[in-house]
């Protein structure tokens, strides 16, 4: 894969409805990526999703989400440092951060907005998402 495609949304992204602000699920793993997608679309979310933090910076420079929902361990911008990036610019620092990892490091709660432990309950991180995108 070339460096600029890397950093490009994934083709499969569903576009939000007219009104509705997608979120954005952000997780190096592809298994993992199509499989919350599946289940917060089945859940009635519109989804964007992004590889890795680099690319949901990419995405975020001129999309417009209701969430970010990002995976901690990640190569190249991981979760956390995602989540300080947004937390610097004003034009993503209101947008709420959920962080899923099995390893949260103890000041989460300086920078996200909700943690989830994984392995974590799917059900559980439908009723989150709802609280916090407001579906």
């Amino acid at each position: 894969m070339s460096p600029e495609r890397e950093f490009l949304p994934s083709p499969d992204d569903v576009a939000p409805a007219p009104g509705e602000l997608p979120v954005l699920i952000v997780d190096d793993e592809p298994g993992i990526l199509a499989m919350l997608r599946d289940v917060l679309e089945d859940a009635g979310f519109a989804v964007l999703t992004a590889h890795n933090g680099k690319a949901a910076l990419a995405l975020l420079a001129d999309t417009a989400v209701a969430l970010v929902l990002t995976d901690l361990m990640m190569p190249q911008v991981t979760g956390l440092q995602l989540a300080e990036q947004m937390r610097s610019d004003p034009r993503t620092d209101a947008i709420p951060v959920l962080v899923m990892s099995a390893a949260l490091p103890p000041h989460i709660a300086d920078v996200f907005a909700a943690a989830l432990p994984k392995p974590f309950v799917l059900d559980d991180l439908v009723a989150m998402l709802t609280t916090f995108a407001r579906v």
